[in-house]
């Protein structure tokens, strides 16, 4: 069966891979939401491992490899259907892996990181995004996404993964991230869509000063942003890739 350009499909079968994403996601006797299990190489492993196992699959071709997975194991539940528009109602946590197809990346990290009964996220995507959300202050490809990920959860790297382990090859790398939200966060609830927003802004224009970007989302002069940075420990000269999370927590309390 030939893979699916619509669908984004690019299948895994390397065994040491596949154990390498399963050992580093940490299921053992969890709950799991496989996103995309395509022909079941993954799902396997996963479910010898997990507690339960529930694999989304927007593929209907696909069954004649993986209705004999649930045949085999018990505890997996395969449901043709849309991840994005499910709505997994339940008081149990649950862990979510996956070999996610590009273009529906980001509504798939952000959908993990709204639902509250997801605990982590172990997935694989364009090495691109995963440098983008694992880089620190003062790099090159540290933005927004990176400040937000790492404000919500704790990321870690599992494995970079060659083009070449897929078919069909796909034209970039890959890379396996490990998400896991933060029990403790320093900005109540309430307040964190606000805090998004002003992270934003202040990346917005990645060649301009934090004093420039923010000066046209706050209602303050220039100046009177100035002042604010220098009386809380900061340069006026500040760029957005500069400051930790650490940092984004203090001036957001200061300018809220």
């Amino acid at each position: 069966m030939q893979a699916k350009k619509k669908f984004g499909q690019n299948f895994i079968s390397d065994l040491n891979l596949i154990n390498k994403i399963v050992n580093g996601a940490k299921i053992e006797g969890k709950n799991v939401v496989e996103v995309g299990p395509g022909r079941g190489a993954l799902t396997k492993v996963i479910s010898q491992t997990a507690h339960k196992v529930i694999a989304y699959e927007i593929d209907q071709d696909l069954k004649q490899y993986l209705d004999p997975l649930s045949d085999q194991f018990p505890n997996l539940e395969i449901t043709y259907e849309d991840f994005l528009k499910t709505n997994l109602k339940t008081d149990e946590t649950w862990e979510l892996i996956g070999n996610l197809p590009y273009y529906i990346t980001t509504p798939i990290l952000f959908k993990f990181l709204e639902e509250p009964q997801y605990n982590s996220a172990t997935i694989m995507v364009q090495k691109e995004v995963g440098d983008r959300i694992l880089s620190s202050p003062n790099s090159k490809k540290y933005n927004a996404l990176s400040v937000i990920v790492q404000y919500l959860t704790n990321v870690e790297k599992i494995v970079n993964v060659s083009r070449k382990m897929f078919y069909p090859v796909p034209n970039v790398d890959s890379i396996v991230i490990r998400l896991e939200k933060k029990e403790n966060r320093k900005i109540h609830q309430t307040n964190e869509v606000d805090f998004f927003n002003f992270v934003k802004a202040s990346f917005e224009q990645k060649r301009k000063t934090l004093v420039n970007n923010l000066s046209e989302h706050l209602d303050l002069s220039k100046q009177e942003i100035i002042a604010l940075l220098k009386d809380n420990g900061f340069n006026d000269n500040v760029r957005a890739e500069q400051l930790s999370i650490e940092e984004f927590v203090k001036l957001f309390g200061v300018f809220k």
